[in-house]
């Protein structure tokens, strides 16, 4: 059973746990159902939380339905019934259900540690998600969204592999971090000892400590020198930039916020920015760039902030 099955199945059984007339024999066959595989608990734990967030989900037709499936109303037809799943598989779409069902996943604005049964140790950016794989043979780590960092512990017999669709980071003892970029690239970067990186359409490269290599459509490009960047500092929970764009300070710094920051990256060219900034506090942030350079950040609500010039 593939994982849309999983959700549109978890769906029904919450639509019925939720109905009035729901007997204590639903009840025990919605028992029997969680326990018949560990996917369809998982599902209904996510479920329920993602049901418990949705005060943050813009006001679509998925939103709208899901009141609709939770509401209190005496009737309770089968045209209800499952609906929960379907506004899920719509509004996430098929793309994001591997995300919301991963091993381990952040919420935007978290950073999560994980340590990893082989005594690894594992860094979750901002809105990032993974699956776990591992076995007698190998270790890997599938990364479906955003970014990690990991401290390899050391292990002969199996390799330490970072998968994503654009190739993979086989760790030669090693600290390195790998993020999914919004550009559809995949970013690896060594902080210590190397890397292999290898695209699926060519033969790898080796990435040393204070290299990256970036796989797209299939290919790694040669290592190159970070310089003077601090390209883990989130793992210590700051960003740290080097005359670096406006633009992309404003799109990191909304990978941490709820809601939208909006601006026109053509208003703001040639604005450049170095400095320390606390991601915990993207308020602060912001104010602070707009006290040191010609902009204005202007709040609409919580989820809605524009940045232009003055």
């Amino acid at each position: 059973m593939n994982t849309e099955q999983i959700i549109q199945q978890a769906a029904n059984w919450l639509t019925r746990l939720h109905d009035e007339d729901v007997t204590d024999a639903d009840r025990q066959a919605f028992n029997t159902w969680c326990e018949a595989d560990p996917r369809h608990a998982v599902a209904i734990e996510r479920m329920r939380a993602l049901w418990g967030s949705l005060d943050r989900v813009p006001a679509q037709p998925a939103r709208r339905a899901l009141n609709r499936a939770f509401a209190p109303q005496r009737a309770r037809s089968a045209q209800v019934l499952g609906v929960l799943g379907i506004a899920l598989c719509g509004w996430l779409s098929l793309e994001h259900l591997p995300v919301w069902m991963a091993d381990q996943r952040t919420g935007v604005g978290e950073r999560r540690q994980i340590a990893l049964e082989d005594g690894s140790q594992l860094q979750l950016n901002s809105n990032s998600a993974v699956d776990v794989k591992f076995d007698g043979h190998q270790r890997v780590i599938e990364l479906l969204q955003g970014e990690l960092w990991v401290d390899v512990a050391k292990d002969a017999q199996r390799p330490f592999v970072v998968r994503t669709d654009q190739g993979t980071a086989t760790a030669l003892g090693t600290r390195y971090l790998v993020k999914r970029a919004p550009d559809g690239t995949t970013v690896v970067t060594v902080i210590e000892s190397s890397v292999a990186v290898k695209g699926k359409a060519e033969e790898g490269v080796k990435v040393s400590a204070g290299q990256r290599s970036v796989l797209d459509h299939g290919r790694a490009t040669p290592a190159q020198t970070v310089g003077n960047a601090d390209p883990d500092a989130w793992t210590r929970g700051l960003l740290t930039v080097n005359d670096q764009p406006l633009s992309e300070v404003l799109q990191t710094l909304a990978s941490y916020r709820h809601g939208m920051v909006r601006f026109d990256p053509q208003a703001l060219r040639g604005l450049r920015v170095s400095g320390v900034f606390k991601l915990d506090d993207t308020a602060a942030a912001l104010s602070t760039l707009a006290d040191n350079l010609p902009i204005q950040v202007e709040y609409f609500t919580d989820l809605l902030v524009v940045v232009k010039p003055r």
